[in-house]
């Protein structure tokens, strides 16, 4: 009888357990089509494994606030990040803060200042840790396929509330977005 009272009492908790880190860690929403308005940014061309990915992007954020006090450029939005190849073990991306404009820089190697340009887009925000962005795309690509769009660019997310705003990661708010014909 313990045996069995024990077993359940288990598997009570850990139901319980899951239903509460479900509701309350990761929430999803799907914004359909948009107008990404698009702007300057000095960004920086990343490669690097998707394990080691976030450490190395938040380290180069640093680097390019820095970057941008130290030549008094003026920040003009969130930071963001294009992703130009995105597989299980490996990312290649931009990330990018928007400035208003691009003057002209000596910029370091694997420095860009550019222009990102206004685009229809199919968005999807999510509140939680970047560490499980994976199953918002998942999402993302299931609606691109059942809305029929088809992708003309790279696509990117916006970090609207995130680890340099505070350090609890159920407070975190990340767009992921596809430019869409």
């Amino acid at each position: 009888m313990k045996k069995y009272k024990l077993i359940l009492f288990f598997i009570v908790f850990v139901s319980i357990i899951l239903i509460i880190n479900d509701l309350s860690y990761n929430q999803y929403e799907y914004h359909g089509k948009q107008i990404h308005e698009g702007g300057f940014y000095l960004g920086k061309i990343l490669s690097s494994s998707k394990k080691n990915f976030d450490k190395i992007k938040n380290i180069e954020f640093k680097n390019l606030e820095k970057f941008i006090t130290q030549n008094r450029l003026s920040k003009n939005g969130n930071r963001f990040v294009i992703y130009t190849l995105r597989t299980e073990k490996k990312i290649q991306s931009i990330i990018a803060i928007p400035v208003t404009d691009c003057p002209k820089l000596n910029l370091y190697p694997k420095m860009v200042c550019n222009y990102f340009p206004k685009q229809d887009v199919i968005g999807l925000s999510y509140n939680g840790h970047m560490i499980n962005r994976d199953q918002a795309w998942e999402i993302l690509d299931n609606k691109l396929l059942k809305e029929n769009k088809k992708i003309f660019n790279a696509p990117f997310e916006v970090l609207w509330y995130g680890p340099t705003e505070t350090v609890d990661s159920t407070e975190w708010i990340t767009g992921i977005y596809y430019p869409i014909r």
